[in-house]
């Protein structure tokens, strides 16, 4: 009669500590009740926030985390923080923790994270977005103060209408889609900044160090463009300025966009610049 393999002492203890980890997993649910335009602050180390619109007045955050972490929440008349931490006693890093958040749509809300995700969706209030290696990705705002800083996150912004938006990165790519406000300000050391959509009448100043702007609009006369590139070339094969800048501000070039409702200010300093038309 043959017996069943033994599995190894190495196996067993592997077996062992997967068990124990699966059983650490914890899920703890933080309600609070708040009045008109909270704030709301949400600090995490890795891992992932994402915040949405609730039905009422309430802030409800759902948080997977490991046992070794620890959640500390509270309220100050007006003001919700949450932030997480690692238990002292057992050293661990707070890694993979995962927010899932709903507060008033007209909540200002600040979140930040070192590396994970940060998302946010059909918002009203103000939002700060703040990571170093996190992406980041906000769609359906209205009416918002929008500031993103990260290191080197991708940053995608979608179906943002009547906003103020702040985007300033070290090297992570930046898109921009059906965005628009009265001002649109990117700043990109090394990233790609990329526009799609229509600008409707806002002003928007993009700018990168050494990165590729491209703006891609339904028609190219709905905005009046500026653009130069230091050691780089300006594209366009609608328009066609001399090479390595494209300024319509003034002159006889720009008769036809006179009466244009927005703006582009385009800068980079050694990467190309193109403007386009969407294709039919």
């Amino acid at each position: 009669m043959r017996s069943c393999p033994r599995l190894a002492p190495l196996a067993v203890l592997i077996l062992a500590a997967s068990v124990v980890a699966s059983a650490q997993i914890k899920r703890e649910v933080f309600a609070y009740t708040v009045t008109a335009k909270p704030v709301i602050s949400i600090r995490n180390q890795y891992g992932r926030i994402t915040v949405t619109p609730s039905n009422g007045d309430r802030v409800v955050a759902t948080v997977t985390h490991s046992g070794a972490v620890e959640i500390q929440g509270q309220q100050n008349q007006n003001r919700v923080e949450l932030t997480t931490g690692s238990q002292i006693s057992s050293g661990a890093k707070a890694d993979n923790v995962d927010y899932q958040v709903l507060v008033p749509a007209d909540a200002c809300v600040i979140l930040s994270t070192a590396a994970g995700s940060l998302s946010a969706e059909n918002l009203e209030g103000d939002l700060i977005f703040e990571g170093t290696t996190a992406s980041v990705d906000a769609h359906l705002i209205r009416n918002a103060h929008i500031h993103v800083k990260t290191l080197s996150g991708p940053i995608s912004l979608r179906q943002i209408s009547d906003g103020h938006v702040d985007v300033t990165t070290a090297s992570g790519d930046v898109i921009l889609q059906d965005v628009s406000g009265s001002l649109v300000e990117v700043h990109s050391g090394s990233g790609r900044i990329r526009y799609l959509g229509n600008p409707g009448l806002g002003v928007y100043k993009l700018v990168t160090g050494t990165g590729n702007i491209d703006v891609t609009v339904p028609w190219v006369r709905l905005a009046r463009f500026k653009a130069r590139s230091v050691k780089g070339r300006v594209d366009s094969p609608i328009l066609v300025p001399p090479q390595g800048t494209l300024d319509f501000a003034s002159g006889q070039a720009n008769s036809l966009l006179r009466n244009a409702a927005a703006a582009f200010e385009l800068h980079s300093f050694r990467g190309n610049i193109s403007v386009r038309e969407a294709s039919k």
